[in-house]
C-alpha cells in the first residue's frame, strides 16, 4: 500500500489511532491521494479502491471503521456500496460517507443508507472532522 505525504513532502507519519482502516473509493486518482493525504495526516490507516468492487472486497478483507465513496463508479456504484454494507453483518461497525460530485442527492445516499454526505465542492475540513468523528467514537 502506497502512503502519502505531509506538506513539504515529509512522509506520512505511521498510523496511530489503532483503529481499522478507512477506506477510500473513488476511480480518480488524484481524489484517492487527496484523501488519503488529508487522512494519513490525522494518523489514519487508509486504503485505496478504484471501484466499488474493489471497496467491498476491502470492506469484507479488513472490516474499515469508515468508507468514503464517490456515487459514480466502475462495478457497482457508491449508493450500492452502501446497500450492500447496510445488509451484510458488517452493517454496524462501518459507516459510509458519500463524497461525489453531485450525481445523487443527499435523500438518495440517506435512503441508500449512508452516513453522510459531502459534495466535493464541500470544504474538506467538515469531511476530515466527521472522519474524526466516527473514528473516535468507535474507539470508545
Amino acid at each position: 500500500m502506497r502512503r502519502g505525504l505531509r506538506e513539504g513532502g515529509v512522509p506520512a507519519p505511521l498510523p496511530t489511532s489503532g483503529l481499522p482502516p478507512i477506506v477510500v473509493a473513488d476511480d480518480d486518482q488524484d481524489v484517492r491521494t487527496m484523501l488519503r493525504t488529508l487522512l494519513e495526516l490525522d494518523g489514519h490507516e487508509v486504503m485505496e479502491a478504484r471501484d466499488g468492487d474493489e471497496a467491498w472486497k476491502l470492506c469484507v478483507d479488513v472490516l474499515p471503521s469508515v468508507v468514503v465513496a464517490d456515487i459514480q463508479m466502475p462495478g457497482i456504484d457508491g449508493l450500492q456500496l452502501c446497500r450492500r454494507i447496510r445488509q451484510s453483518k458488517y452493517s454496524p461497525d462501518i459507516k459510509v460517507i458519500v463524497y461525489t460530485a453531485g450525481m445523487a442527492t443527499p435523500e438518495e445516499a440517506k435512503k441508500a443508507g449512508c452516513d453522510e454526505y459531502f459534495l466535493k465542492t464541500d470544504p474538506l475540513p467538515r469531511l476530515r472532522d466527521k472522519v474524526r468523528q466516527y473514528t473516535s467514537a468507535r474507539s470508545r
